[in-house]
């Protein structure tokens, strides 16, 4: 059984997996997504690598960015995250 620092580690890295395929998807660039989110291009590319554990105030920055809402991208992050 994972320990909870396992799981949330997975967690932040989903996260970031989910960010980066939304963002390729809409054929955005890293600093495109940083203008739209307000949210510091380097600090997209730490969270997309799971580098980066993020606030709930910026993932919610970010998903307004990617024109996604904030329940459905922590959806696809859970919904990732379980099917590892």
């Amino acid at each position: 059984m994972a320990s909870r620092l396992e799981m949330h580690e997975d967690l932040i890295i989903c996260l970031g997996e989910v960010i980066s395929m939304r963002r390729k998807r809409l054929r955005l660039s890293q600093e495109e997504l940083a203008h739209l989110s307000g949210v510091d291009r380097a600090f997209i590319s730490d969270i997309e690598r799971g580098k980066r554990c993020p606030s709930f105030g910026v993932v919610a920055s970010i998903a307004e960015g990617l024109n996604f809402k904030l329940s459905r991208l922590i959806r696809h992050c859970e919904d990732r995250a379980n099917s590892k």
